[in-house]
């Protein structure tokens, strides 16, 4: 009898998983498919390095910084690590408007720091102080300690 109920307890615990990767995968499927669509591009150009499995996010060394779904692209510093990390758990919680409401506005950020360092020959201070990078960074900090729950925001 306690086969039984352990075989059940067991088959419900996949179907758990099952659903849950399932979901997840259903709600952040605009930043999947092109997470998935980056990660062929960096394996046909040989830039990637590594890849590692943690809480169902693929962790991908590549000389770029971009957290795509399950994909966490990021440079292989920790810092780097830990603030795409943060971007994935903004992705978990806004789901399809990720790459409106946090991927637009990061990116453009981004472009802007590039542009400033490349006209003044200096780095741009304000990164990491403005939306939505400083929410990442308080996220990426939750997710570095190995927090299996999403963080208070």
């Amino acid at each position: 009898m306690e086969t039984s109920s352990l075989q059940d307890t067991t088959k419900s615990n996949k179907l758990f998983t099952l659903l849950a990767t399932l979901s997840g995968l259903t709600w952040e499927l605009p930043q999947n498919v092109l997470g998935a669509l980056v990660l062929l591009y960096m394996v046909t150009l040989k830039k990637v390095t590594k890849i590692t499995i943690e809480q169902r996010r693929l962790f991908i060394v590549a000389p770029i910084g971009v957290s795509l779904g399950w994909f966490i692209f990021y440079t292989g510093r920790e810092q780097n690590r830990n603030h795409e990390a943060g971007h994935s758990l903004q992705s978990r919680m806004v789901g399809p408007l990720y790459l409106l409401v946090i991927g637009l506005p990061s990116f453009s950020r981004a472009c802007y720091a590039l542009l400033f360092n490349k006209i003044k020959k200096e780095r741009w201070g304000k990164y990491y102080a403005g939306y939505p990078e400083r929410w990442a960074e308080k996220l990426g900090g939750h997710f570095s300690r190995g927090e299996q729950h999403s963080p208070q925001c």
